[in-house]
């Protein structure tokens, strides 16, 4: 009796200790507000799975492609240019102390330079502001705003694709496809001209990206080395802002090829897909 006296003690404390903590889960899974957006892969499954025609599914999947790599593109460039700014506000500062000194080297030239220099790069962020939340409402209307304008992503980094294949012969091969009969199909010659072309694409975004990867080694090194110079007050500001310059145009450039490489490969794919006959 005094067994289950007990028993019917602790259940009951029990049920209810498991209850606060699935409320404590959810409290804390929702601490943060908005939901981030899932990983590619879901995103596309996801978004897909909202459209009944099936016809439609390989360039919906397309469009969730871009808009994600238009996204994570642009933050890292953000993230570029935010570092560049607190450079040139750095500098701007540390160049107005020097000239007002007794021992003043620099010329209210090279101090305009520096500040109009800040002033491009503002410029710029704004602009990439407003068109990563272009990219996020595109993404809103696409999902049939599943995917609200207010969600951020958990992974901001845009990395390229797996793409290596020697030619368009073997990537054809690879990819399962097989020649049409002419006889059969309409349009095959220009389906397929299409589709190789797509490929070459890929291939001339591919290497483009490669020449893109060392230029950013080498001006990584560039910078670091006239920041360095220049906060031991052994650098020049003429050299900073030109260093400056060429980092964000570099580093901007690079992520603008991973980009565009990552868009062919997923044209070449929505291709692939009505060769075959996928939607």
């Amino acid at each position: 009796m005094v067994k289950n006296t007990i028993r019917n003690i602790i259940k009951p404390a029990v049920s209810h200790l498991v209850f606060m903590v699935a409320i404590g889960v959810g409290v804390v899974a929702n601490a943060g507000g908005v939901q981030p957006l899932p990983d590619l892969q879901k995103a596309i499954s996801e978004v897909t799975s909202l459209y009944g025609e099936k016809s439609v599914w390989a360039d919906k999947q397309f469009q969730v492609q871009k808009f994600y790599y238009q996204i994570q593109s642009k933050s890292q460039k953000l993230k570029i240019l935010n570092e560049v700014k607190e450079h040139f506000e750095k500098a701007v500062v540390k160049a107005e102390e020097n000239f007002n000194s007794d021992e003043g080297e620099v010329s209210q030239s090279a101090i305009t330079k520096l500040k109009l220099g800040l002033a491009g790069t503002l410029n710029d962020i704004v602009e990439l502001e407003s068109q990563k939340k272009i990219a996020r409402l595109s993404l809103a209307l696409i999902s049939k705003n599943t995917y609200s304008a207010d969600r951020e992503m958990s992974d901001l980094e845009i990395t390229p694709v797996e793409f290596s294949f020697k030619n368009y012969d073997e990537w054809f091969k690879v990819s399962g496809l097989v020649l049409r009969n002419e006889e059969t199909s309409s349009g095959t010659f220009a389906d397929e001209v299409a589709l190789n072309t797509a490929y070459l694409k890929s291939e001339e975004n591919q290497a483009k990206l490669d020449i893109a990867k060392n230029n950013r080694k080498i001006t990584r090194a560039l910078l670091v080395s006239e920041v360095a110079n220049y906060d031991f007050g052994i650098g020049d500001p003429a050299d900073l802002f030109e260093a400056l310059i060429i980092y964000t145009r570099v580093l901007s450039g690079y992520y603008d090829s991973v980009y565009n490489f990552n868009l062919a490969v997923a044209d070449l794919n929505r291709m692939k897909a009505s060769w075959i006959g996928i939607p």
